[in-house]
């Protein structure tokens, strides 16, 4: 991983009011422009379940938040940060989930730790080549410097569909992090994992994907799950990008499932 300074990411860990029976943690990490906000849903839905959450601001996300001088934001800095944190709490290998470029985090951790993963859930995500509309609108944002009000209102709309006023203000602080942290995790987010990444990922993975995804269509996460056995989908109808959001209870069933029913990475 980065060999640059690594802070410790933000960590808002929740523990349920009565646990269960399982012991490992959830480990929620958002994806590009978004935060802990957005997994709110979800993680109500695991403690009501009797599971332990941490959610996760990626570097430079967490309101206020100065990075090191030398950091340089990438996919293999990010994940060196969670890896930090994980091995702070020594607590032995974690459920890790990753939306969106998130989830381009979480298998670039499982492939470089596979010590701290018990299992690796993408949610709306799969490592294939990004919507060439999607990229076209970012880099347009980032050669003027700034994204407009305009753009993140459009970007919004393809990743939640319809939001009251409420929710759009809340959901998209993500945009209000420094632009030094939005435009290197955004190049990031679109280039994507080293192409040898999935192959090195030991641990069992799912992926939960909305059919009404606007970013990364089903057909792209049946054929990235097609490929190897030890991969799942838990396709959740006429839901979007944002899944955990829109349906945060069948993301809660179809994740403890798989919890339930995986194998543990060999040693």
């Amino acid at each position: 991983m980065a060999d640059s300074a690594v802070p410790l990411p933000w960590m808002n860990v929740l523990t349920p009011t009565i646990p269960a029976g399982e012991t490992v943690p959830a480990v929620l990490i958002h994806g590009w422009a978004s935060g802990s906000v957005y997994w709110e849903p979800l993680a109500g839905k695991l403690l009501d379940a009797g599971r332990e959450v941490w959610i996760i601001d990626l570097p430079g996300y967490h309101p206020g938040e100065v990075l090191p001088p030398d950091f340089e934001w990438t996919l293999d800095s990010a994940a060196a940060s969670v890896a930090a944190a994980l091995d702070a709490r020594c607590r032995g290998p974690v459920h890790v989930v990753g939306h969106s470029m998130g989830g381009s985090v979480s298998l670039t951790l499982a492939a470089a730790r596979p010590e701290l993963v018990a299992t690796l859930t993408l949610v709306g995500m799969a490592p294939v080549p990004q919507n060439q509309g999607f990229k076209e609108v970012l880099n347009s944002q980032l050669d003027q410097g700034f994204f407009d009000s305009g753009t993140i209102a459009k970007l919004m709309n393809a990743w939640y569909g319809e939001l009251s006023a409420t929710d759009m203000e809340r959901l998209s602080t993500g945009f209000n992090v420094p632009f030094q942290v939005l435009s290197a995790s955004a190049l990031a987010a679109m280039t994507g994992v080293e192409p040898s990444v999935p192959g090195r990922v030991r641990a069992s993975l799912l992926v939960i994907a909305g059919t009404g995804d606007r970013v990364r269509p089903i057909e792209q996460m049946r054929a990235f799950v097609a490929a190897s056995p030890d991969r799942r989908l838990a396709p959740i109808p006429g839901a979007g990008h944002n899944v955990h959001w829109e349906q945060p209870e069948l993301c809660a069933e179809a994740l403890m499932e798989f919890w339930e029913t995986s194998r543990p990475p060999p040693a």
